[in-house]
């Protein structure tokens, strides 16, 4: 993500990618229900079974949920096949328009979401998850960063 999409969109954008990461890579797993918990998603993420999602896994699976989406595997991600995949999971996805969240990572501003702006939004999105900066996230911080990003607080 640029300087100038995270001055404007702030911290909510940030988190907001970090949950399009988390969430989209669930839907992505074949296991995964519509409205499945948090632990439930970072445990399909953490490949090894510690507890814990690495950078390499968190990055594997954001590759995964986006060649996913990518229905037609041009390389770019569109609000219709965002909008698609969201239908496909019995997801509302989360209130916030597929075009709204192509915007707060899309940094040439073109409406479309490429693998390179995604996996750089992952990559940024990762580490301010990251909040006790161990270079792993766990379900702990997931879920403060999806309340954080939903408005929540104190599991409210």
């Amino acid at each position: 993500m640029n300087d100038a999409t995270m001055r404007h969109h702030g911290p909510c954008a940030a988190l907001l990618i970090s949950g399009l990461a988390l969430s989209a890579l669930a839907f992505a797993a074949d296991e995964w229900k519509p409205g499945g918990s948090v632990d439930a998603q970072v445990r399909m993420m953490d490949a090894n079974g510690d507890g814990k999602v690495s950078p390499e896994e968190h990055a594997a699976g954001a590759k995964l949920m986006f060649d996913k989406i990518d229905a037609d595997h041009d390389g770019e991600v569109t609000a219709a096949e965002m909008d698609a995949a969201h239908k496909a999971a019995g997801s509302d996805g989360g209130g916030m328009s597929s075009a709204d969240k192509i915007k707060t990572i899309d940094s040439n501003g073109d409406g479309k979401l490429s693998a390179a702006e995604h996996e750089a939004g992952s990559q940024s999105m990762f580490t301010k998850t990251d909040a006790n900066q161990d270079g792993s996230i766990d379900a702990a911080e997931v879920k403060v960063a999806h309340e954080a990003m939903m408005g929540k607080k104190d599991g409210q």
